[in-house]
């Protein structure tokens, strides 16, 4: 069975799976590689696709960072402020309460 594809952000910048790459797409700007694909006839906006297995190694090293610096919390209360009804928050919906006691906020 195909898996459906999950939206993680939506507007300016747009990220989504596909189950095999994460796509990452930009309103605001070609980050000076004008070889990018271009994004709904806009001039500046581009993307790119990353293997999901490279991505989720990034999201694990990215999330050691925010639980040694102590940002945890208000980067899962940000995120479910910004991106809640995507499919890709639901998840964290679900275990952000988890996640928030084993990351100790940087003031605590």
């Amino acid at each position: 069975m195909e898996e459906k594809p999950v939206a993680y952000t939506r507007g300016t910048t747009y990220i989504w799976s596909d189950s095999e790459h994460l796509h990452i797409w930009s309103e605001r700007g070609l980050d000076h590689w004008p070889q990018m694909e271009q994004y709904q006839g806009k001039p500046s906006a581009s993307g790119v696709q990353i293997a999901e297995s490279i991505a989720d190694e990034f999201a694990v090293m990215r999330f050691a960072e925010l639980v040694a610096s102590g940002e945890v919390e208000a980067v899962i209360a940000r995120a479910l402020s910004s991106w809640k009804g995507n499919t890709g928050c639901h998840a964290l919906e679900q275990v952000a309460p988890q996640l928030a006691r084993i990351a100790p906020r940087s003031d605590a």
